[in-house]
């Protein structure tokens, strides 16, 4: 079973409908979330997650952690180990990666999984261990 690591703007583009922008993006990462066998989600992730559904969009914790709790159940956990953040820096020297855009590369190569979907880097962009793809193009 192949894992893909979702990162946190999918997550918002397929819970949130845009106010401006390209509404067919919404239904895009819904389409890439749903048609992936095994969703990989991190504590950054959901860190990030809740920040925004709280900060732009309004949520309460009341919605938040039923929320997080169904997230956690439908998806693979991976808690980054001690190594994590070493392997970040690496990458962000290597590759030139943003600090937490490295973080999540580094949980998702540490965890195994072959793909990132994320609309942060650039589309198609292969690192050791993974593959980046932008679901929303």
């Amino acid at each position: 079973m192949t894992t893909v690591c979702v990162d946190t703007n999918i997550w918002v583009y397929a819970l949130t409908r845009p106010t401006s922008g390209d509404p067919s993006r919404h239904e895009r990462a819904q389409q890439a979330i749903q048609a992936t066998e095994s969703v990989l989600i991190t504590p950054q992730i959901i860190n990030e997650l809740g920040f925004v559904l709280r900060r732009k969009q309004g949520w309460q914790d009341a919605e938040l952690r039923p929320f997080i709790e169904q997230l956690q159940s439908d998806c693979r956990l991976h808690i980054p180990s001690a190594q994590w953040h070493l392997l970040a820096l690496d990458l962000r020297n290597a590759h030139r990666l943003a600090y937490w855009d490295s973080l999540i590369v580094a949980a998702a190569i540490e965890a195994g999984c072959d793909t990132l979907l994320s609309e942060d880097m650039h589309d198609g962009h292969t690192l050791p261990g993974i593959r980046i793809l932008n679901a929303l193009v």
